[in-house]
């Protein structure tokens, strides 16, 4: 695996306690993906052509809940950045190597998506 991508996160309750992490990541090879999804349209974006995938990030540039992609005919609202790291948590999108995103927030939407895989299975 020639390639690293160092990942970490703070998440704090205000006046409470924190949770933190941080590590790297080795990969064959990484994608980043920037795509817009004009208002009241869906559109399917290929992420992977092969291997698996060990990191996922998408990351809209202005989150809303009218903004989702499909995983398992289920609609997931990007309201925030979704963040998977590792395989583990990656599987939880069903082995996907593509998403339809569908935007019904009443203007174009931008995605940015940051993935890390093996490129050797």
């Amino acid at each position: 695996m020639a390639e690293k991508i160092s990942w970490n996160y703070v998440a704090q309750a205000l006046n409470g306690p924190s949770l933190s992490g941080q590590g790297e990541l080795e990969v064959d090879a990484y994608d980043k993906i920037e795509v817009t999804i004009t208002a009241g349209a869906t559109q399917q974006v290929n992420l992977v052509p092969s291997g698996t995938v060990s990191m996922l990030v998408i990351n809209p540039a202005v989150p809303d809940v009218d903004l989702s992609y499909e995983v398992g005919g289920n609609a997931v609202a990007l309201d925030g950045p979704h963040v998977l790291i590792g395989t583990g948590a990656v599987s939880l999108l069903g082995g996907a190597t593509d998403l339809s995103f569908t935007n019904n927030t009443g203007a174009d939407a931008t995605i940015e998506i940051l993935l890390g895989r093996d490129a050797t299975p």
